[in-house]
């Protein structure tokens, strides 16, 4: 899929509220699934602070919505030098690069990395 493609596909998808079918993609699939690999299946956030943990999510530095041409791209450049796009992170590390998306429901009550 050219980058062209893959922005009018993903275009399509946000205007129809349907982002999450890029997700179920098999280039994508296959892609998230070579970056963990090269990865070793390590959370890049926990490994910076001398913690291994799995992960289980890869995250968009460069966000779908935002740029949706650079969905299913490794690296981008920016302003001459190249930066990770696809970086490993478990589901704690991904939701804190996420406060939007947090859970409205249990906002009040706490929970450690250990859910209790």
């Amino acid at each position: 899929m050219t980058q062209e493609d893959l922005e009018k596909y993903i275009n399509h998808l946000l205007a129809s509220g349907k982002l999450w079918k890029f997700y179920k993609h098999p280039e994508w699939m296959e892609l998230r699934q070579e970056v963990l690999n090269d990865f070793h299946n390590e959370c890049q956030d926990c490994k910076k602070r001398g913690i291994h943990t799995r992960a289980g999510s890869v995250h968009h530095a460069q966000y779908v919505r935002s740029h949706p041409r650079l969905a299913l791209s490794k690296t981008y450049m920016y302003d001459g030098k190249e930066y990770q796009n696809l970086i490993p992170l478990c589901k704690a590390c991904h939701n804190a690069r996420h406060p939007e998306k947090g859970n409205r429901k249990r906002k009040d009550r706490f929970m450690n990395e250990e859910r209790w």
